[in-house]
């Protein structure tokens, strides 16, 4: 059996707004440019109210890694955004 070389995932979410959507992408940003594995390449930007993120990665265990990560980050990022 052959083992895969590099996997990828892709997804959108939607938000109620672009400025929520403009504060998440924010609060996310130094995970982004700070990324703490060389295993795994993430691109994300925000078009009106939709955040597009972009995940390459090396290995499957990586892949989910990085996409758990992020949804964390970004849920975190909206529940505060909702108390204040």
């Amino acid at each position: 059996m052959k083992a895969l070389k590099q996997v990828e995932a892709q997804f959108e979410i939607e938000f109620d707004s672009q400025k929520e959507a403009e504060i998440v992408l924010s609060a996310i940003q130094p995970e982004i440019c700070d990324s703490p594995s060389d295993r795994a390449m993430t691109e994300v930007k925000c078009e009106n109210k939709v955040l597009f993120i972009y995940i390459k990665a090396q290995d499957s265990p990586s892949l989910r890694a990085s996409i758990n990560s992020y949804l964390r980050w970004i849920t975190l990022s909206q529940q505060v955004l909702k108390l204040s």
